[in-house]
């Protein structure tokens, strides 16, 4: 029996919507969440982004059940609050999508929220990895959010509404705007949240136990609403309690989300002593499929998209004892792009 250093979680949020804002004095972004199934409940969470110090603020519908310990966005968490929405409301349908929200933030600003692009046209969507965890300073894990239908809103005779405290937030900006004719407020439906080794301080054995298959590589599997997570071993790790001293073991990850491979590096173990030192860099750049030409035209200007992965690192130390413990972290080795983006959108 092997114990994973590594976790492996996901969640499934119904919908999303998000936006940056460009030179609003206290907030530089602002995204909505609609939740609907068992373990969540149904409702809205809607979060903004402090530009002073990235702290994120919380509000969320009283009927759900969020785990705090699961939002480790930006510079952290600042408020988490449950609020009575004025309104709240948030649907993707096949020609767009409408938001609408109203509440008030914990320094008494009203916040409004109504976007409609909803026109009777089709829209062509396409999968897109968030590049959310760019902007996380501190990690607690490697966060993929998979968002397999995406899309911006576009421009049509309803105007969207994005009121602080009463005045209209300008938002950021794509390139070529009058060409294409899309805004940049992203949404999606569903999201597919995949938490990958979350930091650990405690017994190795309160972790997942997963062992090799007939092939020598073992996987590690996470399921929730009809959709799953893998992480990849390969070959498998083998037990860190019996590494002989003094050897190094060594191989390849990769995690997959419904057959969609996200990201992935190589690991290793070590053993000095009474320690195993576990190492995972992750190397892999986010590969896109077959994009829409603006997406495509986006995610390959602005390296955000793909290399953000590769700016991240896990290290943990296992110490030999009658209970073997494991100390385990994330590390950002770099910004992963974010900064062109934010150069070139004016968002942020």
């Amino acid at each position: 029996m092997a114990h994973s250093p590594l976790s492996l979680q996901v969640e499934t949020v119904a919908a999303m919507l998000n936006c940056e804002f460009t030179d609003h004095p206290v907030y530089d972004g602002l995204e909505l969440q609609w939740f609907d199934d068992e373990a969540h409940g149904t409702g809205m969470l809607a979060f903004l982004s402090r530009r002073a110090d990235r702290r994120v603020d919380y509000y969320f519908d009283p009927a759900l059940r969020l785990d705090r310990s699961r939002y480790h966005l930006g510079g952290g968490t600042g408020a988490w609050q449950a609020t009575a929405f004025d309104v709240a409301q948030l649907r993707v349908a096949p020609d767009g999508v409408l938001a609408r929200a109203s509440l008030t933030d914990v320094d008494g600003r009203q916040i409004e929220v109504h976007v409609d692009d909803r026109d009777g046209k089709p829209r062509r969507r396409a999968g897109l990895l968030a590049p959310v965890s760019a902007a996380i300073a501190e990690p607690e894990s490697l966060l993929l959010v998979w968002m397999p239908a995406f899309d911006l809103v576009h421009r049509t005779r309803t105007a969207p509404v994005l009121r602080i405290d009463g005045e209209q937030a300008a938002i950021g900006r794509l390139p070529g705007a009058g060409l294409h004719r899309r805004l940049l407020i992203k949404y999606a439906a569903p999201l597919l949240v995949t938490t990958l080794g979350r930091a650990h301080e405690g017994a190795l054995q309160d972790l997942p136990v997963v062992n090799a298959g007939a092939d020598g590589t073992a996987v590690l599997t996470s399921r929730a609403a009809g959709h799953a997570a893998h992480l990849v071993l390969d070959p498998a790790m083998p037990d860190l309690t019996a590494i002989a001293p003094g050897t190094r073991e060594q191989g390849r990850w990769h995690v997959r989300v419904d057959d969609v491979r996200l990201t992935g590096g190589s690991w290793s173990l070590r053993r000095d002593d009474g320690e195993v030192t576990g190492d995972l860099d992750v190397t892999e750049r986010w590969r896109p499929g077959k994009l829409p030409l603006l997406m495509r035209l986006v995610t390959t200007v602005m390296p955000v998209f793909r290399r953000w992965p590769t700016s991240y690192r896990w290290r943990g130390v296992v110490t030999s004892g009658t209970i073997p413990m494991l100390h385990s972290v994330w590390e950002r080795t770099g910004t992963g792009g974010v900064e062109t983006y934010v150069r070139r959108t004016g968002g942020g």
